[in-house]
């Protein structure tokens, strides 16, 4: 799929207008959890997933970018991961451009898989504490961080206040041209096989 149609169709899909297939078709249920203050329950699962390599997304459910970031994730990075990869994904979705949580399922579903789980900060303040984390700052202020695409090895562990650090990290912002790698699914695909198997050769080693 091009990725104006895929655009496109991530628009459509945002905008809640693609209706089912049939008259009083539904749409699939997304689990959808609320961080509290304390990064919770995102924090839990982070730690309790510690075997796992670990993808984080955080994206707004309007945003048009976000959203073809979404869909190359599912096309070219997750819909290509090995049979029985030791991998988990977290979304987490923020409020930067109007998005709300009944947009969270139409995102979702452009992953075209079962094993992200989805997480709503209604607040906002997840991405302004990664913005910290990831160094996001720009001249005079800090870029709150969205549109964020990151991977976490299997021994990274939340141990503080605040996420780890990613051991690799793209985007889609404009205000960070030039400091950190602008998103390329198919980059992200080929570094996400490298902490693949790094992860496995270690296991074996053990």
């Amino acid at each position: 799929m091009c990725w104006l149609t895929k655009n496109l169709i991530a628009i459509v899909l945002a905008a809640g207008t693609v209706a089912g297939c049939g008259q009083g078709s539904a749409q699939p249920t997304t689990n959808i959890a609320a961080l509290d203050s304390a990064d919770q329950p995102l924090r839990d699962d982070f730690d309790r997933d510690r075997s796992f390599v670990r993808l984080m997304f955080l994206v707004d459910p309007r945003c048009p970018t976000c959203l073809r970031g979404l869909a190359d994730m599912g096309d070219d990075v997750l819909a290509r991961l090995p049979k029985g990869a030791h991998v988990k994904v977290y979304v987490v979705y923020e409020p930067v451009i109007g998005g709300s949580e009944k947009d969270i399922p139409a995102a979702a579903e452009l992953l075209h898989t079962t094993v992200a789980r989805h997480y709503w900060n209604a607040t906002g303040d997840f991405g302004r504490q990664m913005s910290q984390v990831l160094g996001y700052w720009s001249g005079s202020r800090w870029i709150y961080a969205w549109d964020t695409w990151m991977i976490y090895p299997p021994d990274a562990v939340w141990n503080g206040a605040h996420p780890p650090k990613p051991i690799f990290r793209m985007h889609q912002l404009g205000g960070l041209h030039g400091k950190f790698p602008f998103l390329d699914s198919k980059v992200f695909a080929a570094k996400l096989n490298a902490v693949i198997s790094a992860a496995n050769q270690k296991a074996a080693a053990r």
